[in-house]
């Protein structure tokens, strides 16, 4: 009698977990830009909106290329993988790891882009509830050894142009800001004016770097360093090097030398890095310097 009981008891008390179950499933509505959509039910998609979606941290976000980051993947160039979501789509790792029986999390289900709890987690204990501190924070995503472009393409060179290291025969060269910039990417892409507008197009939650701010941070004397006259020159000058590079490669006789490997290398680095190498210039140019000068090993036929 007592074991018929306690087999009533379990048996309630697992329905009970079931129907909680599903019903925690269907609850959240939110798609991937926060909006909500009735058609969308699943237990992937973030709502960070329903609270947040009034401030101006919300609305500078939707500016941001983040915004579009799983879309960018899915439509993009490369083959995808369900382990680019770990960068490309919020909520994967979280919900990956929890594996939720009937709902596999991957490129057809995924439905968050770079959204909020890629960076912010109200149990974390850091500064702005990031879920590591912001020295580590863009860095997981923004370097070149994801390899999910796949075998030997570059897709992303941030870390490692800024840190000035993994090119083919240059020595290790760290852009004098890593010791300036404590908190390191967030200085530049998130600095935001004292004078402009609540809601900004630059800096802020856009993380689109404003080089009018290398001055009125407080970092460069605008009197002295017109950066706003320099980074136009510098970058000419490195796209100028870039698309000799880029002559230079498609006109090398065998591309499947160690040489050639080398000089494409440190020129997709440059090009990985999306800003024309503006986050280390003097690298930059020793990468793309050192692959000029392997010229006469790619082509020596045409140089005699």
């Amino acid at each position: 009698m007592k074991q018929a009981f306690l087999f009533l008891i379990l048996s309630m008390l697992m329905g009970s977990l079931v129907v909680f179950k599903i019903a925690t499933l269907q609850a959240d509505t939110t798609d991937t830009q926060g909006s909500t959509s009735e058609d969308t039910k699943t237990p992937f998609a973030e709502g960070c909106n329903k609270c947040h979606g009034d401030e101006d941290a919300y609305k500078e976000w939707t500016h941001a290329g983040h915004s579009h980051a799983l879309v960018n993947l899915l439509e993009g160039p490369y083959e995808v993988k369900t382990s680019c979501l770990s960068c490309h789509s919020s909520g994967y790792t979280l919900f990956a790891e929890r594996g939720i029986p009937g709902h596999p999390y991957n490129e057809n289900t995924a439905v968050n882009a770079v959204a909020c709890s890629s960076c912010h987690s109200h149990a974390s204990k850091e500064e702005h509830l990031l879920v590591v501190p912001a020295k580590k924070l863009c860095v997981t995503c923004h370097k070149m050894d994801c390899g999910c472009a796949g075998a030997g393409i570059v897709h992303q060179s941030q870390t490692e142009m800024f840190l000035g290291r993994e090119g083919a025969g240059v020595k290790r060269m760290p852009s004098p800001h890593v010791r300036a910039m404590k908190k390191r990417c967030v200085h530049c892409h998130m600095a935001k004016k004292d004078d402009q507008e609540t809601i900004t197009k630059h800096g802020g939650h856009t993380f689109k770097a404003d080089f009018s701010t290398c001055g009125s941070a407080g970092c460069h004397d605008s009197a002295d360093n017109d950066m706003a006259t320099k980074l136009p020159l510098y970058r000419a000058e490195i796209e100028a090097k870039m698309k000799e590079v880029k002559t230079m490669l498609d006109n090398a006789e065998d591309k499947t030398s160690q040489t050639y490997k080398d000089a494409k290398l440190n020129y997709d680095m440059v090009k990985g890095d999306s800003g024309y190498g503006l986050h280390n210039i003097p690298y930059a140019r020793a990468l793309l310097e050192q692959s000029l000068s392997l010229k006469p090993q790619l082509s020596p036929a045409k140089d005699q």
